[in-house]
């Protein structure tokens, strides 16, 4: 099992010294991909912001970076007033 690096949880793939986004969320099924298949369906270049990301959190494996803002609402709750 080799080291991974997730964006928005797509899987990045690297070629040479470039890395791709993919469509590839599910963990499994990228695992078990060939490099020709990964190939065939990598998109756009994100080198340099991974660099920068890498650089500025450290490169570990198995790593997921966020870099869109969440789309869940943070519910907070209303003290009521008693009174006026």
């Amino acid at each position: 099992m080799g080291a991974y690096i997730r964006m928005n949880n797509k899987f990045v793939y690297k070629k040479d010294k470039k890395y791709y986004l993919t469509n590839v969320t599910n963990r499994s099924k990228w695992l078990k991909m060939s490099d020709a298949d990964k190939d065939e369906c990598k998109g756009k270049d994100v080198t340099r912001k991974i660099k920068l990301l890498l650089k500025k959190h450290g490169s570990k494996s198995n790593i997921n970076f966020k870099t869109k803002p969440s789309k869940k609402k943070i519910r907070t709750r209303r003290k009521k007033v008693k009174g006026g």
